[in-house]
């Protein structure tokens, strides 16, 4: 690469990144606010999780639609657009009943699939397959630094005031700048190869199942848990210290999960991570129930051991596919990615809260458990079946540099 390509590289990535930490900011406030009020309003947690899914089937669509309209109008149009439409709505919350939020968090959610499409596709257009796990790593820290600060600085705003919607139609507006003024090309939109989930699952199992595991994890961590310390009996900021607990442990582990990823077989990481998740769960369900000492304190930490063992390993999902496949369709295969992991988000949050709403709020804690122990044991059984390479190394030298055709192209 030559030094003007790698100044114009940075400089894209560097745009990218910038205005995606702003729109990070921008969706923590929504995310965290509306099952806040939900739950501050009694609603029932049914309706929580129905408001957190109908924001995961929006992200479901866009993975479908999106795509070929970011081929026609590129990066940068796509992301002013999707941005825009997130402001206007950020905007409609106060003038509607909580039983039509619903509606306002689809559409959000088709946008935010856009974004994701854009700034993964971007990143990994990019970023060099020998540093891509790396790189995404660093980026998934800076947006968990952004994420955290949001989350913690809702803790002292009164959530029940208007004003928060205000500020967060704000940030998304602001998201544009560092996009819009950019001057390097953002990457080219090639005729679009889109990835059959047959495809993906065939070459690369382990990432489908991975995005899938993420996906219901983290739809319920973002989208039910503020309202879970609500019902557990917190006030507002230390549930909001419960759920940013989840995001510091997703800090704290980023980067060395990322940086495995480009060592380890990846299967061999979510295994081990799922397993700390399961036996997290199973011991903060043991604290609570026996009302141990310091259980404040202890569900902080164990939340922090699950956010950071989950959420954190769509990194590892992420790189596993590009290796299988290579990314020579960043946008394609990005959407199945993106699109697996919505699918998970979707089902997720009304799963785990009619568990809620059928057993009590602790009942999160065996979503939670029954999950990862399912995911332990579908991984325990692929390695059996396939063990692991003798190298990460030797892995690539092996795969054809270019995967072309790796699914038919969309009339």
């Amino acid at each position: 690469m030559t030094e003007k390509s790698q100044t114009g590289s940075v400089a894209a990535l560097g745009a990218i990144v910038t205005g995606a930490l702003i729109l990070q900011i921008a969706s923590t406030i929504i995310h965290t606010v509306v099952p806040l009020r939900l739950a501050v309003e009694k609603q029932p947690p049914l309706l929580i999780g129905i408001v957190g899914s109908a924001y995961s089937l929006g992200f479901l669509l866009g993975c479908f639609a999106i795509p070929s309209l970011i081929r026609r109008i590129g990066h940068i149009r796509g992301f002013a657009v999707f941005a825009a439409v997130q402001s206007v709505l950020a905007l409609s919350f106060p003038s509607m009943p909580v039983e039509w939020w619903g509606v306002s968090r689809f559409i959000m959610g088709v946008a935010a699939a856009g974004h994701g499409i854009c700034i993964e596709s971007w990143i990994s257009g990019q970023a060099p397959s020998s540093h891509r796990g790396r790189i995404f790593g660093a980026y998934q820290i800076l947006n968990r630094l952004a994420l955290i600060g949001s989350q913690i600085g809702i803790g002292y705003v009164a959530i029940e005031s208007h004003d928060i919607f205000l500020i967060a139609s704000a940030a998304f507006s602001l998201a544009l700048i560092p996009v819009g003024l950019t001057r390097t090309r953002a990457p080219e939109s090639h005729e679009l190869v889109s990835v059959k989930l047959k495809t993906l699952w065939l070459q690369a199992p382990a990432a489908v199942v991975g995005c899938l595991y993420v996906g219901l994890m983290g739809g319920v961590l973002t989208n039910v848990a503020p309202a879970y310390g609500i019902l557990i009996g917190l006030d507002q900021q230390s549930a909001i210290l419960l759920t940013a607990s989840i995001q510091i442990g997703a800090l704290i582990l980023q980067w060395p999960i990322g940086l495995m990823a480009d060592r380890i077989d990846s299967r061999i990481i979510m295994l081990g991570a799922a397993t700390i998740v399961t036996l997290a769960a199973a011991a903060l369900g043991a604290v609570l129930f026996a009302h141990a000492p310091h259980a404040k304190l202890w569900s902080y930490t164990l939340f922090a051991l699950i956010g950071g063992c989950s959420v954190a390993l769509y990194t590892v999902a992420v790189t596993h596919a590009y290796l299988r496949l290579g990314q020579d369709q960043a946008v394609g295969l990005s959407a199945g990615l993106l699109f697996l992991w919505g699918t998970g988000a979707a089902i997720g949050p009304i799963v785990a809260t009619g568990f809620m709403q059928a057993f009590g709020p602790q009942a999160l804690l065996a979503y939670i458990g029954l999950l990862s122990a399912g995911l332990v044991g579908y991984l325990a059984v692929r390695l059996l079946k396939k063990p692991p390479a003798a190298s990460l190394g030797s892995e690539r030298s092996t795969r054809p540099p270019s995967m072309p055709d790796i699914g038919p192209r969309p009339r």
